[in-house]
């Protein structure tokens, strides 16, 4: 369909320059032509052109760029709604990890002091290490006692030509001639077992009692003879508690109170035996245990004192024990010897032997006792 402008062609007429129409030829001319007034003729009447016909515009269609722009809006809010159930989840797996994040340093916490434990461990191990110390297992602890009398083994060890071995005492006992093979022995020093000796470290027998000496070998002998954690029995026969002295004693004071008669060092006190009455228990302020051993003979009676105690090479008590019958008295003064467990044997030493007559007519024997720390 043609359009057409009157605009245009209005304005090529009043211009008179450009090509005429063919639908105007005559009146162009007519205006052109004349200068009179009567020649000019009446401008034509203007010819109406009929208005265009509406342009019927198709409906707006989006661009490329709006499609992509509405498509992009889509996918990111679907972006901004997966991000935002992936922030929660997030923050749940934030508040699981800071729980398992608090039970470890619960457990950490727990496990400190294991773990200093297993540090100071593997430091004793390494100043072992340092020592150049080792462990060592005797699976027969007899191999380091002499063969004849059966005690530990000392320097000097001697051997024969056949290698069995003696300690000195007893290869001057049997003549240095070896038991076992009647060759000489006590000439030949065994310097193998006498290294041996020399380097190995024991633990006291009565550790489990408190002792925490690491004794050579060959003084494990003398050790154990007055070690003060030698095990001491409770003198009452219907009671079986067995341990260091120190603990006896407060066992007793705890358990058997009443079982003894009390006293203090250094004064002098009254004690009473009947005659089936086979000892009697004296426990000092200070809570050791003492006692007087009384053995009934035919014609007399004998009585001692001891200590309920480790043996000691030194005697640290003496006591004074007198029996009286009118004007005439027996008295011993003596050291007190110290005994690990009471036993039902008569006295072999610093005992007092008493006549019966110094009994009353109940059998009872009456004594004058006083028992001294040595200084």
């Amino acid at each position: 369909m043609a359009r057409f402008s009157l605009g245009k062609e209005e304005e090529d007429g009043d211009e008179g320059t450009g090509p005429s129409s063919s639908s105007r030829p005559s009146a162009k001319k007519q205006k052109t032509a004349g200068n009179s007034p009567s020649s000019q003729q009446p401008p034509p009447p203007p010819t109406i052109q009929p208005p265009p016909p509406p342009t019927i515009q198709p409906p707006p269609r989006s661009s490329a760029s709006e499609i992509g722009n509405s498509e992009n809006e889509e996918l990111l809010d679907e972006e901004a709604e997966e991000i935002g159930e992936e922030e929660s989840d997030h923050e749940v797996e934030a508040e699981w990890e800071d729980s398992d994040f608090e039970e470890e340093e619960d457990g950490e916490d727990e496990g400190f002091d294991e773990g200093l434990d297993n540090q100071q461990h593997v430091e004793a191990n390494e100043t072992s290490d340092i020592d150049g110390s080792i462990s060592v297992t005797l699976t027969d602890p007899d191999v380091l006692d002499c063969p004849i009398c059966l005690e530990s083994l000392s320097i000097p060890v001697f051997q024969c030509e056949n290698g069995h071995i003696a300690c000195s005492s007893c290869s001057l006992r049997i003549g240095n001639r070896c038991p076992s093979c009647c060759w000489p022995i006590g000439y030949n020093r065994c310097r193998a077992i006498e290294k041996v000796i020399e380097a190995v470290k024991i633990s006291c027998r009565n550790m489990k009692y408190g002792c925490k000496e690491m004794l050579m070998y060959c003084n494990k002998h003398e050790h154990e003879k007055s070690c003060k954690f030698a095990p001491c029995s409770c003198p009452l026969l219907d009671c079986n508690y067995v341990n260091c002295s120190q603990r006896l004693y407060a066992h007793f004071s705890s358990k058997h109170f009443s079982s003894a008669d009390h006293f203090v060092f250094s004064h002098l006190i009254s004690v009473r035996l009947e005659r089936s009455q086979k000892f009697l228990i004296l426990q000092e302020a200070e809570g050791m245990l003492f006692i007087l051993n009384h053995f009934d003979e035919r014609s007399a009676r004998a009585v001692s004192v001891l200590c309920i105690g480790p043996t000691t090479s030194r005697s640290e008590f003496s006591f004074e024990i007198t029996a009286r019958d009118g004007d005439t008295a027996c008295k011993l003064i003596s050291l007190v010897e110290n005994m690990t467990k009471w036993l039902d044997c008569p006295p072999a030493r610093r005992y007092l032997l008493i006549p019966n007559h110094y009994t009353n007519v109940c059998g009872q024997l009456t004594l004058e006792l006083c028992i001294r720390k040595i200084p």
